[in-house]
């Protein structure tokens, strides 16, 4: 929900994470951590393995968030953390804009991990990048080897300062497999890094992990990083600490009692020897790393550990590994690091929130997100420019750091005010500039007007048409917009007046009507400049009720909330030359938006925003109640319609004792403004790109917020094996972060693509899409069928332009941290069809 003054996510809000003995909490919440271990940073290759089968970091985190992951243990070393070697060469293959920098390598992972909603464990797994494997120190140091104590302990602090820049990394893991220590020298030891650790961030927790087999192992030999039997405290840690231990099974190591006659049977008591007599003493406990093979005598031993880790109720766990190049255990991926190996995963689903769904949680994007139909606009006009180049303009917006979805072309038809027929060439004209807006990936608000400026002494006099003859110039448009709807945005209503905005009409066609008790006096030909002949008569209603029948389904936005009223007034068959009742400012409804009414096809713009404290007679004039009223009927009623326009002044007008930037910035969201023109005025958009606002400026928050912004923030499906006749139910919640609504209805629709070759099968979710009001939150449920054929299949939201099928320029990108591809975006969940 937008505040008035929106919290930037700068990546520094420090969460508190606390352990229990039930597992972790964020910030008072209980947080299971369903986790997997993903290596190479710690190798000399100092970047996660896998990116040389031409896979991003993104996708195969993707990948396991569909399958219930939510957490990583990376483990790193100190040449990463140190900024020292080079990255492999191979990292860039599937994943181009992965840095060359081995530390800030490590960040785009951290980064990624958090964009997908993961939580990360960051393990110190040895000091030097050859010493991995079966060659582990068994300490986290060796003075003989060139690396002390007191570098560890400083490795440990660049550690604990990556979690206050990444707040989704939720512990540090002290050392990797302590093996060569008794509990006593680990426990010292632990106790002087978790100090280091938390001195730079006291509030993420330090994960220490057990020893080998050189203190007492309760009898039974553990695996390196197995044994806690010797642990009976909280080391004076309180909730900071968690213990981690590693454990294997056959497939690693076959100690003797994996052949026990009475195997599994007897490894309960094993594992309560080693780790599990931590539940009775009330101390938190996890598992650092398990996994295996997952054949014979291996798969019998993992699958009665996570029946052991099911009855403790443990919530926080990683498996070993990602990687299928784990030469004792294998990985979640096969050989070619894409095709999951299903059973492990089933096994794992077992430990995870129980009911076979899948949900994922985003963050909020921090960047302005170019979206169609709205945003600042670029402005141009007939005939002074007598033909758009749309692809000109986007190019010379985008030079001066704009991104233009939207462009205001106006057309002066002054020169055809005396014909009853416009010209052939200007109607092809026309169509051309609407093909431009296409070809440009754009949209035009448009509006025809026949007086380019107001009558003065002395210079050229222009005249409003009669109705019939604009009625007759509105049948000729509407041929040639109907064949090109699809480039349009909305309309504003003009045609009447000095630059088409509803004022100063010319008496003697009386397409409008003085406001009441104003008296203009005698008028020279065509009318003078003269603001208070803006009251829409019959005549306004005729021309508006054409111009909407030639556009079906768009919008026409007017220049006044009273003459919005005035025509609804109208249109009951209320009275002409009186100022509209107030039962006609009232704003649409729910259940009257989006419809085919006059009400909910009219639309705002306001052209003089923020000039005086009535916006220079766009709403009524004096201070009170009626202004007032004008002024919430055009806050509430573009909930559901659109607000465009532009400002007139060289700086705004901002109340005696108000913040300039906090009122500017209210006034844009109050009025739920979706489109601003971006050439006039050109002095107070300057001032906008000066003024500070939050941790940026006024013009970069509307950049940001103009129009609408959806925040999908979670997204959930009921199941994830599926047949072919089955149905799942996926629900969205989507808020609206923007100023504005979605205006114009999008098709949704639930994108599969299958893993492989990228079949892609498309389910229309809604054909005619709003998504929520700006300001709001709503969720979205729908009954989904499957693909047909068999696989394992991403899911990706689409929300397309039903007028634009198939040109991805027109869809919606949601301001969600996640991938946005071909036009879709990527939910970061799977489904398998069998």
């Amino acid at each position: 929900m937008e505040t008035s003054t929106p919290p930037k996510d700068t990546g520094q809000t420090v969460p508190l994470y606390a352990s229990r003995p039930d597992g972790v909490y964020k910030d008072g919440t209980p947080l299971p951590l369903y986790g997997v271990n993903w290596f190479g940073l710690e190798t000399c290759d100092r970047a996660p393995h896998g990116l040389w089968s031409g896979r991003s970091v993104a996708s195969f985190l993707a990948q396991i968030k569909g399958f219930g992951f939510n957490a990583l243990r990376l483990p790193v070393g100190p040449e990463v953390l140190r900024d020292q070697g080079a990255v492999a060469s191979w990292a860039q293959t599937g994943d181009p804009a992965y840095p060359t920098s081995p530390l800030a390598g490590l960040r785009y992972v951290l980064e990624k991990a958090r964009g997908l909603g993961f939580y990360v464990l960051l393990d110190f797994h040895t000091f030097r990048c050859d010493l991995i494997g079966e060659n582990l120190p068994g300490s986290p140091f060796d003075s003989s080897r060139g690396y002390t104590k007191d570098d560890w302990l400083a490795d440990l602090r660049r550690l604990a300062g990556l979690s206050l820049e990444f707040p989704n990394v939720f512990g540090i893991d002290l050392a990797n497999e302590p093996y060569n220590l008794t509990w006593e020298e680990w426990k010292a030891l632990a106790q002087e890094g978790a100090r280091a650790v938390l001195g730079v961030n006291p509030r993420v927790l330090v994960a220490v992990e057990g020893v080998g087999n050189l203190s007492p192992n309760g009898g039974y030999n553990a695996f390196w990083g197995e044994n806690l039997a010797e642990a009976r405290d909280d080391l004076g840690l309180g909730d900071r600490l968690l213990y981690l231990p590693h454990v294997y099974g056959p497939s690693v190591y076959d100690q003797p009692y994996f052949s026990d006659p009475n195997f599994p049977s007897n490894m309960p008591a094993i594992w309560d020897a080693h780790f599990g007599h931590l539940s009775g003493r009330g101390l938190p406990w996890g598992i650092g790393e398990f996994g295996g093979r997952y054949t014979g005598r291996d798969r019998t031993w993992q699958d009665a550990f996570v029946d052991y880790l099911r009855a403790k109720g443990v919530r926080v766990w990683f498996y070993w590994a990602l990687n299928p190049n784990s030469r004792d255990t294998g990985g979640l991926l096969e050989e070619d690091w894409s095709t999951p190996v299903l059973d492990k995963i089933r096994l794992l689903q077992r430990l995870m929130t129980p009911g076979g769904g899948l949900a994922f949680d985003f963050l909020p994007a921090t960047f302005e997100v170019p979206n169609p139909e709205r945003g600042f606009a670029e402005d141009s006009y007939y005939p002074d420019e007598p033909a758009l180049d749309a692809p000109a303009l986007v190019a010379e917006a985008r030079q001066k750091g704009y991104e233009v979805r939207v462009i205001r072309r106006t057309y002066y038809l002054h020169a055809f005010a005396e014909q009853d027929t416009l010209p052939q060439d200007f109607l092809n004209q026309l169509a051309q500039d609407l093909q431009s807006a296409k070809n440009a990936g754009v949209k035009l608000v448009l509006r025809f007007a026949y007086r380019p400026d107001e009558n003065r002494p002395g210079e050229p006099t222009y005249c409003d048409p009669p109705k019939e003859r604009i009625l007759a110039h509105l049948r000729q448009l509407g041929g040639v917009l109907r064949a090109h709807l699809g480039a349009i945005a909305y309309l504003e209503a003009g045609l009447i007046g000095p630059w088409g905005e509803w004022h100063s009409a010319s008496p003697e066609t009386a397409l409008m009507d003085p406001l009441p008790s104003y008296s203009e006096g005698s008028q020279p030909p065509c009318g003078q400049q003269n603001y208070d002949r803006k009251l829409p008569n019959r005549n306004t209603l005729d021309i508006v009720q054409t111009l909407l029948r030639e556009v079906p389904g768009k919008l026409v936005a007017v220049r006044y909330p009273m003459a919005k009223a005035k025509l609804l007034e109208l249109e009951a068959g209320g009275a002409t030359g009186t100022y509209p009742s107030s039962a006609f400012f009232a704003p649409l409804t729910p259940g009257e938006a989006h419809g085919a009414t006059l009400k909910a096809r009219l639309g705002a713009h306001n052209d003089c925003m923020l000039a005086s404290p009535n916006d220079y007679g766009t709403f009524y004039y004096d201070a009170g109640a009626q202004q007032d009223l004008e002024k919430d009927f055009w806050s509430q009623d573009a909930l559901y319609t659109v607000m465009g326009g532009e400002t007139c002044t060289p700086a705004p007008y901002v109340p005696s004792g108000e913040d300039p930037a906090t009122y500017v910035y209210r006034y844009f969201q109050r009025y739920r403004v979706s489109v601003l023109n971006l050439a006039y005025h050109p002095d107070f958009i300057a001032w906008l790109g000066q003024t500070p606002y939050g941790e940026g400026t006024l013009l970069e928050a509307l950049k940001a917020r103009l129009g609408y912004r959806l925040y999908l923030r979670r997204a959930e499906i009921s199941q994830v094996a599926l047949s072919p006749l089955d149905t799942f139910t996926l629900r969205l919640y989507l808020a609206n972060e923007g100023f504005g609504s979605l205006y114009n209805p999008k098709a949704l629709a639930l994108v599969f693509l299958r893993e492989g070759d990228g079949l892609l099968v498309r389910r229309s979710l809604e054909p005619r899409f709003f998504g929520p009001p700006a300001g709001e939150e709503a969720s979205y449920t729908y009954t989904v069928s499957p693909p047909s054929e068999p696989g394992t299949y991403s899911l990706w939201l689409e929300v397309a332009d039903p007028e634009n099928p198939g040109d991805p320029r027109y869809n919606v990108q949601l301001a969600s941290r996640t991938e946005y591809r071909d036009g879709r975006n990527a939910l970061n969940l799977y489904v398998e069809v069998r």
